[in-house]
């Protein structure tokens, strides 16, 4: 059994299903995207990656992050 683990990355930009949005924050439970919302105040213990974050739906329609 492994253990799961979390991580909140932010980037000036995140692409997602063909819509593009700005000032992000990314939360991730290994590689699956478990939330993803635009914010106004930078979050504790968040990473911040700047640039594009791209997220991707796997064959099963499960939202990814592969960075």
């Amino acid at each position: 059994m492994t253990k799961e683990h979390f991580r909140r990355i932010a980037a000036n930009e995140v692409l997602v299903d063909n819509s593009l949005m700005r000032q992000c924050v990314v939360e991730l439970i290994d590689d699956r995207v478990v939330n993803y919302y635009c914010f106004k105040e930078e979050l504790p213990m968040t990473e911040w990656l700047g640039g594009t974050i791209v997220l991707e739906r796997d064959s099963n329609g499960i939202l990814r992050y592969r960075g």
